[in-house]
């Protein structure tokens, strides 16, 4: 079991015996012991608020895309026309509200200004099953349609809005929505990037194509820090089968990235010249998000 919940477990069990137990100063012994597990639980929730924080907005990975010169393909976000299966589900509504906000990041970056709208409008129907209607508005979709010219903006409202959602779930204790939702956003992100990659014309020199991959191998290579993160979230919150499900899954993705890549992730780092990126550096790693991605949004 995990520390943090060890800790709570332990504490829990101690009210439960000083509850049953007869005696002068059993009520006070209990009265310690529940305000002891209560200060417990704040703290695995302050720990799990403050990496909530520590992780990359939805927006960074498209804006890194973008600004590395990859072009855009409307084929990779995922379709509005599956929302209304998730609505019925929490941990896919969760899931997949991540999913979609890497989607928005993914359009304000390349300036589809208008489908981005579209999409966070209809975000608003995840919005409610996961427990964070106030952070998707009206006020919220307004500001959104006001600062549709300037893609930072944009930018700043996506990320607002992903934190609000953390905030707001942590206030809840719907922490397990909160990593559910926040895995959902890495992995689209992931996803989108190592599609990219894999799917780049190679009717260039390799010299040249080298040259315009690499900045972009570099992109999801940076996410291992990230996927840490996150896993260091999944293992804080309380337990449930479907936070431990994801987590097991992303464990396979850190297992690449721990194994396989970190030769790659120390040839770019050193920079050294000899170095050649082979057009399969990450098909792995690609596989292996797209078969979780497709787990979450089919």
């Amino acid at each position: 079991m995990k520390f943090n919940q060890l800790k709570l477990a332990s504490l829990a069990l101690s009210a439960a015996v000083l509850v049953s137990s007869c005696g002068g100063g059993s009520q006070e012994k209990t009265s310690d012991a529940g305000s002891e597990f209560d200060a417990a639980k704040e703290q695995v929730a302050a720990d799990v608020s403050k990496v909530l924080k520590d992780l990359p907005p939805p927006s960074e990975v498209p804006y890194l895309l973008m600004n590395a010169g990859a072009e855009f393909d409307p084929s990779l976000i995922n379709s509005l026309d599956k929302m209304a299966a998730y609505q019925n589900d929490g941990t896919k509504a969760a899931l997949n509200l991540g999913v979609y906000a890497t989607d928005i990041g993914y359009l304000a970056s390349y300036e589809k200004s208008e489908l981005a709208l579209d999409y966070m409008g209809e975000c608003q129907k995840l919005a409610a099953p996961v427990g964070v209607a106030s952070a998707i508005d009206y006020g919220m979709i307004s500001r959104f349609e006001a600062n549709m010219e300037s893609k930072d903006s944009l930018a700043a409202i996506i990320n607002e809005v992903m934190q609000k959602s953390g905030e707001r779930l942590s206030e809840l204790e719907e922490l397990n929505s909160a990593a559910l939702l926040l895995a959902g956003s890495w992995v689209e992100g992931v996803y989108i990037s190592t599609t990219i990659v894999n799917t780049y014309p190679e009717d260039l020199p390799e010299e040249s194509r080298t040259l315009i991959l690499e900045p972009l191998v570099k992109i999801v290579i940076d996410q291992k820090t990230s996927l840490n993160d996150l896993l260091q979230v999944m293992n804080d919150v309380p337990e449930s089968d479907d936070v431990n499900s994801m987590r097991a899954e992303l464990e396979k993705v850190k297992a690449i990235y721990d194994g396989e890549l970190a030769e790659v992730e120390k040839q770019i780092s050193e920079n050294t010249g000899s170095f050649v990126l082979k057009a399969n550096t990450l098909d792995n790693l690609a596989s292996e998000v797209s078969r979780i991605r497709a787990s979450i949004v089919n």
